[in-house]
């Protein structure tokens, strides 16, 4: 099951990190983020209920998880719209980069609050990630102090949203239902924000229209891996393996859209790889006992 676990958590972070490549096609047609953010949920809350009705799955959750699935549909929303503020201060690439020290809040949230503990190769695994996403940033560009803040603050609250996931039980609930259910909250919040914001103009040629449902697509993959696959290691490996994601977001970039790949970001996935690597062997057997692994 760990296996699977990482495997499922890590094509859900390289499914992820295709949607800034479709999201650019998108914006250069004119829809903003709100609006984006609106389709995707959308197409993955019709997706979810395609299939919950096309193998006719059991619609029932208990009543007591329902305040746990706002909190988290709540939290997604917001990180996504943080993000996405922080790039009118800072380049988007830097923004980026603090966004996803998020595994660093992951752990923080499991040690100091649930009272995790975790082994000393994932501490190191978690530093090694963590300086290799500093890699990431140019720090020429880190003038802004206030995006900075909103960056990590989106990074802290996808920290929150991972946690909620895994800790409150929301990730041992049929993925479809809880993505139908959650997609329903988000899209009716950005629906009416939306509407406030005049976000909805329709105005796509063919290549914006494939775009945005190749997005709606990865959100369905990305989603959906991500739930089933924090069920079967915990939130604090799956936030690692997530970073995939920017890997994956970087190399879209240069091979595809020819962004320039500095010596940083070179470093910065090293670093990232050789901290993966160190959690993806297993502890010993003698060791297994005297190893609190991140999943219970």
């Amino acid at each position: 099951m760990r296996k699977k676990g990482i495997l499922l958590c890590a094509f859900s972070a390289m499914s992820f990190g295709f949607v800034p490549l479709f999201t650019k096609v998108v914006m250069q047609e004119g829809l903003d983020v709100v609006a984006i953010g609106f389709f995707r949920f959308l197409g993955l809350g019709l997706f979810s209920l395609g299939m919950i009705r096309l193998q006719k799955r059991p619609f029932s959750i208990e009543i007591k998880r329902f305040p746990a699935i706002v909190a988290d549909s709540f939290f997604q929303v917001v990180t996504m719209l943080l993000l996405s503020a922080s790039y009118l201060f800072i380049p988007t690439g830097n923004a980026t980069s603090l966004h996803f020290m998020y595994p660093v809040f992951v752990f923080l949230i499991l040690y100091l609050y649930y009272k995790n503990h975790f082994s000393g190769m994932q501490w190191l695994a978690l530093v090694l990630c963590a300086a290799g996403i500093v890699c990431f940033i140019d720090f020429d560009n880190m003038n802004n102090w206030i995006g900075m803040g909103i960056a990590i603050a989106s990074g802290l609250t996808y920290a929150i949203y991972m946690v909620i996931l895994d800790k409150q039980g929301l990730a041992q609930i049929d993925p479809f239902v809880l993505s139908f259910i959650g997609c329903v909250l988000e899209t009716v919040f950005l629906a009416i924000l939306g509407l406030g914001m005049g976000s909805f103009h329709l105005s796509l040629n063919a290549s914006g229209v494939l775009s945005l449902v190749i997005l709606a697509g990865l959100s369905v993959c990305g989603t959906l891996l991500l739930q089933v696959g924090t069920r079967y290691i915990g939130s604090g490996m799956a936030s690692l393996f997530c970073l995939f994601e920017p890997l994956t977001s970087l190399i879209c970039g240069w091979m595809i859209l020819k962004d320039p790949l500095r010596w940083g970001s070179v470093l910065g996935c090293l670093l990232i790889f050789g901290g993966i690597l160190l959690i993806l062997k297993p502890p010993k057997r003698s060791q297994m006992k005297k190893i609190k692994w991140i999943k219970k």
